[in-house]
């Protein structure tokens, strides 16, 4: 069932990275600003991609660690 959910949200992940990195919504961010002496869009690519790979690190080590604790307590004791 945790494998479900945890595949579930990867595939919303992806489905969420598709879509601020597509053109659609990716075309608000290209203007003649910057940030930090970078052009708005390429900061925005960075700070989306960055923020993408945070939440793929938080989704799999969360899954991780409770697929071995889990796991731990599925095993009857003695058996080791």
């Amino acid at each position: 069932m945790r494998r479900n959910r945890l595949r579930e949200r990867l595939l919303g992940l992806f489905a969420a990275g598709w879509l601020l990195l597509n053109f659609p919504l990716f075309s608000i961010w290209d203007r003649e600003q910057f940030v930090l002496g970078w052009p708005l869009l390429p900061a925005a690519a960075f700070a989306i991609w960055l923020l993408l790979i945070v939440a793929l690190a938080v989704l799999v080590e969360r899954g991780r660690s409770r697929g071995a604790a889990g796991g731990a307590r599925a095993q009857p004791p003695g058996d080791g």
